[in-house]
């Protein structure tokens, strides 16, 4: 199956189920499956990815404060 037919696989470093989303690059990036609140913050430490596939600099905030939803890199969160 590709990955279009079937977005969520595995990372082969921590065992971990990963979602791959296009970037607007064109490039697949895995993320973690769940969806953050997030604000953005222009040079902010961590890389969200919207569902559109844009990578965006931000913050994980409340649901109240939030420019948008989006994922984690899974870059960011891998355990290995």
């Amino acid at each position: 199956m590709s990955r279009t037919d079937n977005p969520f696989g595995t990372c082969r470093k921590c065992g971990k189920r990963i979602l791959w989303v296009r970037t607007e690059k064109g490039k697949n990036m895995p993320v973690d499956p769940g969806l953050i609140n997030y604000q953005a913050v222009p040079g902010g430490k961590e890389r969200i990815v919207t569902r559109q596939g844009k990578v965006v600099a931000g913050a994980r905030c409340r649901p109240e404060m939030a420019d948008d939803i989006g994922y984690i890199s899974h870059f960011a969160t891998c355990g290995k």
